[in-house]
């Protein structure tokens, strides 16, 4: 039974090491967002003729800069959507090491309801592993579908108020309650804090 906890153990922490990157990628993703955001503010400013000055003479200056600005937002979305690819595998990691887990349990021993539920000494349950396993794939594969929605939502023709609110929700990862994590953590490395 211990072995099979300990294999268990072994796989969330497996998750728990794919979640820094997937903090990383977050990261990435913010900063993508940001350089996204001030060029869909600067738009309008570029694109007001009198905003030029004594450049108005130059020729083709606005739509010059105009088109500069589009060419390096769009390379910007092509960015954040190939950072939304990683972010899916890392979810889709997540729900394989739950499936993998729960048939590596299955394969061990035919374990009834009660066995899943034993307690040997401070190590979690294989149930505690497996509930954990799944909390972290669902929190994983909602906050993904999140990220999807507003990058799928961002336009240059965004207005101020949305892109705070989207940034704010990449940044809170709302899907991802960080102190339930901690306490997924505390439950199933409880033999490691001691």
């Amino acid at each position: 039974m211990e072995a099979v906890v300990r294999k268990a153990q072994q796989r969330v922490r497996k998750v728990r090491e794919e979640m820094e990157r997937w903090d990383d990628l977050n990261a990435h993703l913010l900063t993508q967002f940001s350089n996204a955001t001030l060029i869909i503010a600067r738009l309008p400013v570029l694109g007001d003729a009198k905003n030029y000055g004594v450049l108005r003479c130059v020729p083709n200056i606005r739509d010059d800069l105009l088109g500069k600005q589009m060419d390096s937002l769009e390379l910007i979305f092509v960015s954040m959507r190939t950072t939304l690819e990683e972010f899916s595998g890392l979810a889709k990691g997540f729900s394989k090491a739950l499936c993998n887990t729960k048939q590596m349990v299955r394969g061990e021993s035919a374990l009834t309801a009660k066995q899943m539920q034993l307690q040997v000494g401070i190590l979690p349950t294989i149930a505690d592993c497996l509930d954990g396993l799944q909390k972290l794939s669902d929190m994983h594969q909602a906050e993904y579908a999140v990220k999807s929605s507003i990058i799928s939502l961002l336009t240059w023709k965004s207005s101020s108020n949305d892109l705070a609110a989207m940034r704010q929700l990449i940044v809170d990862q709302p899907n991802i309650p960080k102190d339930e994590v901690q306490s997924i953590f505390d439950i199933i490395f409880a033999d490691e804090i001691c």
